[in-house]
């Protein structure tokens, strides 16, 4: 017999609660410390459970019940903090309401369209992909505080570099690769098996693996920007990363006719399934951008100056974006 059955209901509730963020946060951040945190609060839920169900009932004190009882309402109450984190990290996953300016036909006009439509950052669309083609003089590898909405100069924010884990305060060890910023160069955590992004002078290029490293290096010696980033497509060539699984948003930093844009994914699918997008519009050299949870938070600027919220919220663990300057 259950000794004490509201409280039993309280902790499987809890439990259930529990198992929801395990799943969300493991779906959309994989397997980073805020999963290890939320399955170990699941898991002492699970012993409040229990505890519940086999201890004697409540008119038996003793000091140590006294104790698990208050530790064990402790954790469940912390549960509802992380179904509050689960529920951040799931609605960043979606993209906003956007109007975009017409449908993408193929990357030989996005000159033409960005001129004809006369706006600081062209978007337009296709039925897998959504294309932020943005008319930049620079590009910034931006490191530690974010860039604000009210710098005019900003016409589009992304996210950038990978990180190596959840951190709250910044330093240039946990962003993963080298990397460069108006022409200081940081190792950051080494990486290998990457691509590179750099912007000198305007001048925007992707390059292969056996470039990458040296390629950030002159950028930097330039006064320019870069960083380390696995790539998606090299010269029409796909590079090796199909044992990628998450179901989610992805971003790809493009090369068009020796400018560069964004492009995302309209909804959540498979990384095989965006790659495909891209060959199939015609993309031929791309790098990838780090998405997920609040990673994949981004904006760019209309013609009257206000800002409009792309995809998620402002994460308080992300601290490399770059930003396209007119």
């Amino acid at each position: 017999m259950i000794k004490n059955t509201r409280w039993a209901i309280w902790y499987l509730f809890t439990t259930m609660l529990s198992i929801f963020s395990i799943s969300s946060i493991r779906i959309f951040d994989g397997f980073n410390w805020p999963f290890y945190l939320v399955t170990v609060n699941a898991l002492i839920s699970l012993c409040g459970l229990i505890f519940h169900i086999h201890v004697s009932d409540q008119t038996e004190r003793s000091p140590v019940k006294t104790a698990a009882r208050f530790l064990l309402l402790l954790n469940s109450l912390s549960v509802f903090i992380m179904v509050g984190f689960s529920l951040f990290i799931i609605s960043t996953q979606y993209h906003n309401s956007l109007h975009t300016d017409g449908a993408f036909t193929s990357p030989d006009t996005l000159e033409d369209q960005l001129r004809e439509s006369g706006k600081p950052v062209l978007v337009l669309e296709t039925e897998d992909l959504y294309f932020f083609y943005p008319d930049y003089s620079d590009i910034d590898f931006v490191t530690g505080e974010m860039p604000s909405e009210e710098d005019q100069s900003i016409l589009l924010f992304v996210t950038a570099a990978f990180q190596s884990h959840h951190q709250i305060g910044f330093d240039h060890d946990n962003i993963v690769g080298m990397h460069a910023s108006k022409g200081e160069l940081w190792n950051g955590r080494s990486a290998d098996g990457v691509g590179a992004f750099t912007c000198v002078n305007g001048e925007a290029r992707i390059w292969g693996l056996d470039e990458a490293k040296e390629a950030v290096k002159n950028a930097a010696e330039q006064g320019g920007s870069g960083f380390e980033q696995f790539l998606i497509l090299y010269k029409g060539q796909r590079d090796n990363h199909n044992e990628i699984d998450e179901f989610r948003c992805y971003r790809a930093l493009a090369l068009v006719n020796g400018r560069v844009c964004v492009v995302d994914s309209r909804t959540q699918v498979h990384y095989d399934e965006f790659v495909q997008a891209l060959e199939d519009a015609g993309i031929q050299d791309a790098l990838y951008c780090d998405m997920g949870s609040g990673w994949n938070h981004s904006w760019y600027r209309e013609q009257n100056g206000q800002t409009v919220d792309i995809i998620g919220k402002p994460w308080l663990f992300s601290h490399s974006w770059l930003v396209f300057r007119k």
